[in-house]
């Protein structure tokens, strides 16, 4: 019981390391840190280049009906759809990957979300105070009134 306490205390302090360590997407056309090679508009393109060339080994998946290999499963739902008229369960084999760049234990970016959510607040409430400054930028001009039922009803008037 107390090896798996250990093993699992340990798992955790890899965890919370491993989220340190990685520098964060910086929500801007980036280049690879490690090949430096194309800059990378979205962090999902980055991903897909960090799988393709610093993994060493991915996974291929090859169409059941016909044997074809494909290297995204997007692209072999694409081709069922248009050859087979069908979706059948891939057949998924590893395989080392030819186009391997070593890393050299450079981590790859993440994504805060903490961060990201922080600055989509921030957009928020600043579309929020330009609409409120523009739509209601003169409030002296405004007279207000209750009716019969009373609600308040403004009546807005030129000096």
């Amino acid at each position: 019981m107390a090896s798996l306490e250990i093993l699992d205390g340990i798992s955790q302090e890899l965890a919370a390391f491993e989220t340190l360590e990685r520098p964060c997407w910086p929500n801007q056309p980036t280049a690879c840190n490690v090949c430096g090679g194309h800059q990378y508009s979205s962090f999902q393109s980055y991903k897909r280049h960090w799988c393709a060339k610093h993994e060493n080994t991915f996974t291929l998946l090859f169409c059941p009906s016909c044997n074809k290999k494909f290297g995204r499963k997007p692209d072999l739902v694409a081709h069922q759809r248009k050859i087979h008229h069908l979706l059948a369960t891939p057949i998924e084999r590893e395989v080392p990957n030819k186009a391997y760049i070593d890393p050299k234990g450079t981590p790859p970016y993440m994504v805060d979300h903490r961060q990201r959510l922080r600055l989509k607040r921030a957009r928020d409430v600043e579309e929020a105070s330009v609409s409120l400054t523009t739509e209601r930028a003169d409030c002296r001009d405004e007279t207000f009134e209750l009716s019969k039922d009373n609600r308040v009803v403004f009546k807005k008037f030129k000096s």
